[in-house]
């Protein structure tokens, strides 16, 4: 049984917003995810922050949740794949790629996927810095002054919901603004940054098992 999802028309293409933070493309059988941030956690530690020591495997566990239910021919990762140096997480990853071997893995470089290229010498992993279709542009960063639309990821963005009493929730969402489609980050430690709500934009807050549209402010 499939996971509850939003259907929306982008381009005049059906993408499935799943509340696990990530896209699934039904006409090209593709998963889309962004901002995983593999071994941030590790990277914590090192700095004497303490994290319990398996916390990175809840996100591999929700995307190998998300292969197992949506069996994908492709996953595009939209960039921050790892956070930064190497550590032991990167072996986790790729014990997953070897694992779904009949799945190609698409990495869209970030500004933290700094790891030498060697790492990345995995049969069924691709790695690029845009990818560029007919009517949609893939990138880890917004691009600017496009014809196409952009579906990037890095802001993390959220939104503020406020209630009747003045209180208030921060929740992760997907943002839809004229040329640009901005990807919730995949990873459980990453944060939010809060974007405004405008007249001629639209928003799917995530709340635990359904995605909620706001329209505009």
């Amino acid at each position: 049984m499939k996971p509850s999802f939003e259907e929306i028309q982008l381009v005049g293409e059906t993408f499935l917003l799943l509340p696990q933070r990530a896209l699934f493309r039904p006409g090209k059988e593709q998963l889309i995810v962004s901002d995983i941030h593999l071994g941030k956690a590790s990277h914590f530690r090192k700095q004497g922050i303490a994290f319990p020591p398996q916390s990175h495997l809840k996100d591999l566990d929700k995307l190998h949740y998300l292969l197992n239910t949506w069996k994908p021919s492709s996953v595009l990762i939209l960039g921050d794949l790892f956070h930064s140096s190497y550590n032991k997480e990167w072996l986790w990853f790729k014990s997953l790629l070897m694992h779904f071997s009949q799945i190609n893995f698409i990495l869209v470089e970030g500004n933290h996927d700094i790891l030498d290229k060697t790492f990345y010498a995995i049969s069924n992993l691709l790695v690029t810095d845009v990818l560029e279709e007919e009517h949609l542009i893939f990138s880890h960063k917004q691009l600017n002054e496009l014809t196409k639309l952009n579906i990037h990821g890095h802001i993390h963005p959220g939104v503020e919901i406020f209630g009747m009493a003045r209180q208030s929730i921060r929740l992760p969402c997907y943002y839809l603004a004229r040329r640009q489609f901005i990807m919730p980050a995949f990873g459980h430690l990453t944060g939010l940054h809060v974007l405004k709500r405008e007249d001629d934009t639209v928003v799917y807050a995530i709340l635990e098992n359904s995605i909620v549209k706001l329209n505009g402010r």
